[in-house]
């Protein structure tokens, strides 16, 4: 059987960084959706059963369609972003100076500022041995992620699956709400291009959790995994003690 369905590139609608991980979920599955009604048209009349497992397999492949064309969206790194950068995203290195001029600026000013640390599970991540797809998986959420944050936040790739955002002047109810955006945007990856892709977050704040780089990475990355083990999506860390 040939399928004769004619369709626009997901990427076609202008300059390749104009499109948004959403806007191109929803035109794979535009694209889906139309593969699919071709499909029921010509196999009418039919045993369902072969069209079931032909739909089956059509949207586990999409979920691979989705991932690639949103990490073909942001190949092209931010205009500000190092040369060395991952999908605009700045290296650890990078994270650690910031983190300690934000610091520094809090003792020396009074202006609070949140942190938030992503942990990403999905194909490729974790346990699984597939590099590629682990790295398309953390170009599909660091570019969720831009859609998600500030225009003055800034994010970062850490080691492994990690993602780290650093966000001046915002407290933590604020740092919850900046995960719970981008749990919704890949919500809409996942329902619009069958892409399943796992986030668990961890939240602390300056000076409300402290003000040492160390304890601040430490307790955003303990409330992740305390979250985590909970079924939770996000956690927030312990408050410094005001003894």
């Amino acid at each position: 059987m040939v399928l004769q369905v004619v369709t626009k590139s997901p990427t076609s609608n202008g300059a390749r960084g104009g499109s948004s991980a959403g806007q191109v979920a929803r035109e794979v599955s535009s694209l889906q959706a139309a593969l699919l009604a071709t499909l029921r048209e010509q196999m009418r009349g039919a045993d369902p059963e072969p069209f079931a497992d032909a739909a089956q397999r059509l949207a586990e492949e999409f979920g691979s369609v989705t991932a690639t064309a949103v990490a073909a969206v942001c190949e092209q790194p931010a205009p500000m972003a190092p040369p060395e950068s991952h999908a605009s995203l700045f290296q650890p290195g990078h994270m650690r100076r910031r983190l300690e001029q934000l610091i520094e600026t809090n003792k020396r000013y009074g202006h609070p500022f949140g942190l938030v640390v992503f942990d990403v599970d999905g194909p490729g991540t974790r346990e699984g041995d597939g590099t590629e797809s682990r790295e398309t998986m953390l170009t599909v959420v660091g570019a969720a992620l831009r859609e998600s944050v500030r225009i003055v936040d800034e994010t970062f790739r850490l080691e492994e699956d990690a993602l780290c955002v650093l966000a001046p002047n915002l407290t933590t109810v604020e740092g919850v709400q900046m995960a719970e955006r981008l749990l919704g945007l890949l919500d809409e990856l996942e329902a619009a291009g069958g892409l399943r892709i796992g986030v668990s977050a961890g939240v602390v704040a300056c000076p409300d959790h402290g003000s040492d780089a160390e304890e601040l990475l430490k307790k955003a990355d303990e409330a992740m995994w305390r979250a985590r083990a909970v079924g939770q999506p996000v956690g927030v860390g312990a408050l410094e003690s005001r003894e």
